[in-house]
This record gives C-alpha cells, sequence and structure tokens, in this order.
C-alpha cells in the first residue's frame, strides 16, 4: 500500500538531496517540496522575489501566514490527488531561522490530520556538519551558529513528534551522517 510522509529537518540536514536520490530510487513517488511551492506562490504574487535561495534569506519578510495557508491547501489538494496510488513525500520545514530567532509556521493539528501521512521523518546532521554545509554552499541559508544549529534541529524535531503524538503515527530521526547511499536504502526500505 503506498505511504504518505512528511519529512522534515532543519536547513542543511541533507532533505533535498536524499529526497533527489529518494525520487530516482523508488519509481513514482509523488515530491512536494514546500519551499519550491512556497516559493512559486509568493514570487506570483509579487514582483520582488527572484528564487527559493532569497526566499530563504528574506523569509519571515516576503512570506505571510496567509500565503503559508494558501500553500497548505494546495499541498492538501495534492496529497488527496496522489494518496492509495502512489508514495508521497511532503518536504517541510516549518522552523525558520530568522534575524530575531526562530519562526514556527506549522499546520494546525486538524489541517494535519487532513494530510494524514503514515509516518513522519526527521532528518538531522551534528551542528557541526550544519554548518560545514551551510560553508560549503549557503543556498540562501544564514551561517548559524553551533547553538543555533541544535536550537534548531531539536526545535524541528519537536514539531515533528507534535505532528506523530496528535496523529498517534510514528516518527523516525535518520542522522544524515550515514553515508548517502545507505540512507536512502533505509528510506527507500520504509516504503516497500
Amino acid at each position: 500500500m503506498p505511504k504518505v510522509i512528511y519529512l522534515t529537518g532543519a536547513p542543511a540536514s541533507g532533505k533535498s538531496s536524499t529526497t533527489r536520490m529518494l525520487a530516482e530510487r523508488v519509481p513514482g513517488l509523488q515530491v512536494w517540496e514546500y519551499g519550491a511551492r512556497l516559493t512559486e506562490h509568493v514570487r506570483a504574487r509579487s514582483d520582488g522575489l527572484v528564487d527559493q535561495d532569497e526566499l530563504r534569506t528574506r523569509s519571515a519578510g516576503v512570506v505571510t501566514p496567509g500565503d503559508v495557508d494558501e500553500v497548505d491547501d494546495a499541498l492538501i489538494a495534492f496529497v488527496e490527488d496522489h494518496r492509495g496510488r502512489s508514495d508521497v513525500l511532503i518536504d517541510s520545514h516549518p522552523v525558520t531561522k530568522e534575524e530575531y530567532g526562530y519562526r514556527i509556521t506549522p499546520f494546525s493539528l486538524a489541517r494535519f490530520a487532513q494530510l494524514a501521512p503514515d509516518e513522519i521523518w526527521v532528518l538531522y546532521a551534528s551542528p557541526e556538519e550544519t554548518r560545514r554545509r551551510i560553508a560549503e554552499d549557503a543556498g540562501g541559508r544564514p551561517m548559524v551558529t553551533v547553538e543555533e544549529a541544535r536550537t534548531h534541529t531539536a526545535l524541528q524535531s519537536s514539531v515533528a513528534a507534535t505532528y506523530g503524538m496528535s496523529l498517534g503515527r510514528p516518527v523516525f530521526l535518520f542522522d544524515t551522517a550515514a553515508e548517502r547511499g545507505v540512507l536512502v536504502d533505509r528510506l527507500a526500505a520504509r516504503l516497500a
């Protein structure tokens, strides 16, 4: 039976690269990359946004709660269109690093229940690895301290745990320090 997976993790945890590899491995996997969809949405209503890197940089300065609600509606419709016909992976991270600290723009528990994922996956990396990855390819992400990276991962994991408890669904945390092929094998096995 195809599954709906909610995948999350702090920036530089390896979500995008792991998702790309998983999509190559799992035939028919339907991927909703929340950041890309939010970028498209904000760009459609605003002439000022260039790309997802800029969205990451400007974050709360350009994304409104209304934007998030509209993209959430589109996500729920996407999941309903594909549920039961193919595996669906939702790549999202409701915790963002802002100039003042962090912002959490989660689904309400009622809206998350509409997604009804079968499993919740959290990808994480050590704070040192997170900093190394951001230094290597920032992609619009701000450099963070070790403590900020640790806090971001903890907040993201907390949101995922809350979602899991609200629906009685399992939450799996995967360390992306594992060799990428091994990690993708583990994730693909969860979809088999």
